[in-house]
């Protein structure tokens, strides 16, 4: 327990030293948020059943920001640790796996919720978007969805080879997840081959989970989507910690 919280504390001032990690981490998502409502403001729409841009779209642009703080920063930050040869030292002492990767994801879990209340708040207290009808459903969804694709990022830290590729493979993924996601166009606007794919989506199932806990229904409704978000958790976190390497891949 002692090396898990020393290594929290140096892991989080190594995190405070990066500012365009700690900005997609923390800030991007209240800034994203911020954005969209003084663009497209939140007025009632026809198109979104007479509510706002926001009232409709807030939880799924939190959960794809969520997301992509596990699938982008979490292979990043630890593979630039293992490039530069920390791992490696760290390997030295008698520090085991499981310990780092548990502290490196709580450092990501901390700053990632903070980003995400930081961006609901907003949401609410600047544009008026309503409070979601079951806020325990809503939380909960977001902390499996969050850990869900922590340890997805764990999984792909430990399978690409630096975190130059991880940087290039990050940036079509993220396209990807934006594509499949449905918080940018609703699923019933897509053609009918693009919504087969996006019902396989990880990220399609977090937004779809966090939607219908927003908008307090069944509890029925959540359990499939929530179940295969726990698969994918159980799934990677398996792989990450099964292919970690402290030493660079030469």
């Amino acid at each position: 327990m002692n090396a898990y919280r020393a290594l929290l504390k140096a892991l989080w001032r190594s995190q405070r030293r990066d500012p365009v990690g700690l900005f997609f981490s923390f800030a991007f998502a209240p800034v994203l948020v911020l954005a969209l409502g003084v663009i497209f403001g939140n007025d009632p729409r026809p198109e979104f059943g007479g509510r706002g841009f926001l009232d409709a779209t807030l939880p799924a642009f939190a959960s794809l920001v969520l997301a992509m703080t596990g699938v982008l920063q979490v292979p990043v930050a630890m593979l630039t640790l293992r490039d530069t040869g920390a791992l490696r030292r760290l390997s030295l002492t008698p520090l085991r796996r499981s310990t780092f990767i548990a502290a490196s994801l709580t450092v990501h879990f901390v700053v990632g919720i903070a980003g995400m209340l930081t961006a609901l708040a907003i949401g609410i207290g600047v544009f008026g978007v309503p409070m979601p009808s079951h806020v325990p459903g809503v939380l909960a969804v977001c902390l499996i969805g969050l850990s869900t694709f922590l340890a997805v990022g764990c999984a792909l830290a430990a399978l690409y080879p630096s975190a130059t590729a991880a940087t290039g493979i990050g940036n079509v993924l993220m396209i990807l997840l934006m594509l499949t996601s449905g918080a940018f166009t609703p699923l019933t606007a897509m053609p009918s081959a693009i919504q087969q794919i996006v019902k396989y989506s990880p990220v399609r199932w977090f937004v779809e989970a966090a939607q219908h806990a927003w908008d307090g229904d069944p509890l029925a409704a959540m359990i499939m989507p929530v179940f295969l978000l726990c698969v994918v958790l159980a799934v990677a976190a398996l792989v990450g910690r099964w292919r970690f390497q402290w030493d660079p891949v030469r």
